[in-house]
């Protein structure tokens, strides 16, 4: 029964958390992209996170490489060669500008 308590308290806790985060307006998305230079990879992976917050986003995203309406924090790469590639995951944060 203890245990159950605690798993409770422990869902309601993620479960404001998740809801702080939401209200703040800021998400974190990661994404794992390979290609023939650690750029592009990590351009890729950012693309993909970019899908990721809003698929709405992504032509202006591919035509200027700018995020309308967001700022992007917290941008970090880890990027290893992989065979002739280069694999790159990332993780970023997406905060509305309002």
């Amino acid at each position: 029964m203890k245990s159950i308590a605690l798993a409770a308290a422990a869902l309601a806790a993620a479960t404001m958390v998740s809801a702080t985060a939401a209200t703040a307006g800021c998400v974190t998305k990661g994404a794992v992209a390979t290609a023939g230079s650690a750029d592009s990879a990590k351009w890729f992976a950012l693309e993909t996170m970019v899908q990721a917050v809003s698929w709405g986003l992504w032509p202006g995203f591919v035509a200027t490489n700018k995020v309308e309406g967001y700022t992007v924090k917290n941008e970090k790469y880890k990027c290893k060669p992989d065979g002739g590639q280069v694999t790159c995951h990332g993780q970023a944060t997406f905060c509305t500008n309002k």
